[in-house]
């Protein structure tokens, strides 16, 4: 385990490395005797940093790796979370300037945003418990950025304590009549000018994007936090990250509800 002083002084140099957008090839040395809960005490350490100034918050949270074949291959014992800071939620149509980002990828993933704040209970919440607790689901793309020289270097704990490579949440148009919508079942696909990169179905998100909803809630609780009103949550990507070669239009498209895009300079 790490001590309260070795968390404090990785988590500055992570925070100086986030504003400075240098590469983060430090941290698999610094976290290699440390534990998953090591990794979210740093994440949570980062984000004070990030924030202490009053100029941005964490307004929101992802899931990643959501599946057995994403996570135990980087050593973690299940899925992951992370913070979103108010400045990466973007609506659709935003542009990324050229040098902004260094390796940047997208996923196609429903977004939440929470109509009120998620309290403990008596029980854990599941797919259809925490459906109340949502205003509107959006089809969504998450932006995630490699910051790490060689990432195969980078184990979960690594990605966890680095928000697991998260950018941007862009938020687009709302999925209408989710409600009655078999969520499993959608596909979602992403795109790089037009060309498919990936795709996969809703089921690849923990078998259904309520399902990750309710996981992250009870989640955060059990760390002491909670889904707050207002806040935006990307459930978790349909399929892998898809890093792009280069500028031009990306796209995240739930086929037949609705697409999201950004630019990339």
């Amino acid at each position: 385990m790490m001590t309260d002083a070795d968390i404090a002084t990785l988590a500055e140099k992570i925070a100086g490395a986030r504003r400075n957008k240098t590469a983060i090839d430090f941290l698999p040395g610094a976290l290699a005797g440390g534990t998953e809960a090591d990794a979210y005490k740093l994440q949570f350490a980062v984000h004070e940093r990030l924030t202490a100034s009053g100029s941005d918050r964490i307004a929101g949270w992802k899931v990643a790796a959501t599946l057995p074949a994403q996570y135990q291959p980087i050593g973690l014992s299940g899925p992951a979370f992370a913070g979103i800071y108010q400045s990466g939620v973007k609506e659709s149509g935003a542009t990324f300037p050229r040098g902004s980002l260094l390796k940047y990828g997208v996923e196609c993933e429903v977004v939440a945003r929470m109509a009120r704040d998620v309290p403990a209970q008596g029980k854990p919440y599941d797919a259809q418990s925490i459906r109340p607790f949502i205003a509107a689901l959006h089809c969504g793309m998450e932006v995630v950025d490699n910051r790490f020289a060689d990432i195969a270097k980078a184990d979960g704990k690594c990605r966890i304590a680095d928000e697991f490579l998260q950018a941007a949440c862009v938020v687009g148009p709302p999925i209408a009549g989710w409600q009655e919508l078999d969520l499993a079942t959608i596909q979602g696909r992403s795109l790089h000018d037009g060309k498919e990169l990936a795709s996969g179905p809703g089921s690849n998100v923990m078998g259904h994007p309520l399902a990750s909803l309710a996981w992250l809630a009870n989640q955060l609780l059990a760390h002491g936090k909670a889904l707050r009103s207002g806040d935006v949550v990307l459930t978790g990507s349909t399929h892998a990250p898809q890093f792009l070669a280069g500028p031009g239009t990306a796209t995240a498209e739930f086929v037949g509800i609705g697409a999201t895009t950004v630019t990339f300079g």
